[in-house]
C-alpha cells in the first residue's frame, strides 16, 4: 500500500492551522506600548502582525495609497479608511485634529498600515512628509493618553521610507 506523503497544500484545514501558528509566534508586546508607538517602516509581514494587533485589541486599518498621486488623493484614502464623520478640507491641521480625536473608533489603540506607499512618498517628497509628520503629531497625542497609535509604512521588498523600521519583537 502506498503511503500519500502529507505536504503543507495537501490539507486547507493544516494551512489554516499554520497560518495560526505563525500569528501565535510574533511576538507583538510591543505594539501595546504607546511609549513605543509612532511612524515606522514595516519591517514584518504586515497579516501577522495585523492579527497579533487585533488579539491585543487594537484596530487595525490598512490605507492603500497608490494611487494618492497629491495631498487631497491622501486624505481622501485615509479619511476613508478611517471613516472620518466629514469630508476634510485638504488642510493638514483639520487631518492631525481630526487623526487626535477618534472618537467614532472606539478601541485600545490604533496600527494604520500605509499600504502601496512607494510612489506617494518617493514621488510626493514634501506632501508626503507633512502627511506622516501629521500622523506621528497623532502618535504622541495618544501617547499621552496611554493609547499607541501606529502608521507603518508598506512598500515592496527591498524600499526604504527613510523612517526607521518599527521595533524589534
Amino acid at each position: 500500500m502506498l503511503r500519500r506523503r502529507w505536504t503543507r497544500s495537501s490539507c486547507a484545514s493544516c494551512t489554516f492551522a499554520c497560518a495560526r501558528l505563525r500569528a501565535e509566534r510574533v511576538n507583538a508586546e510591543w505594539i501595546k506600548d504607546a511609549a513605543k508607538a509612532g511612524v515606522f517602516q514595516l519591517s514584518a509581514d504586515a497579516r501577522e502582525l495585523a492579527r497579533a494587533a487585533a488579539a491585543a485589541g487594537l484596530m487595525v486599518i490598512y490605507v492603500d495609497i497608490h494611487h494618492a498621486h497629491d495631498k487631497e488623493d491622501f486624505l481622501d484614502e485615509v479619511s476613508r479608511a478611517l471613516r472620518f464623520p466629514g469630508k476634510l478640507s485638504a488642510d493638514w491641521s483639520a487631518f492631525t485634529g481630526g487623526l487626535k480625536d477618534l472618537s467614532w473608533l472606539s478601541a485600545k489603540g490604533w496600527v494604520v498600515i500605509l499600504e502601496k506607499s512607494k510612489h506617494f512618498c518617493g514621488g510626493h517628497g514634501h506632501e508626503a512628509t507633512e502627511a506622516l509628520d501629521a500622523m506621528d503629531a497623532a502618535a504622541e497625542h495618544w501617547r499621552a493618553e496611554g493609547k499607541p497609535f501606529w502608521t507603518l509604512i508598506g512598500g515592496p521588498e527591498g524600499w526604504k521610507s527613510g523612517w526607521p523600521d518599527m521595533p524589534a519583537a
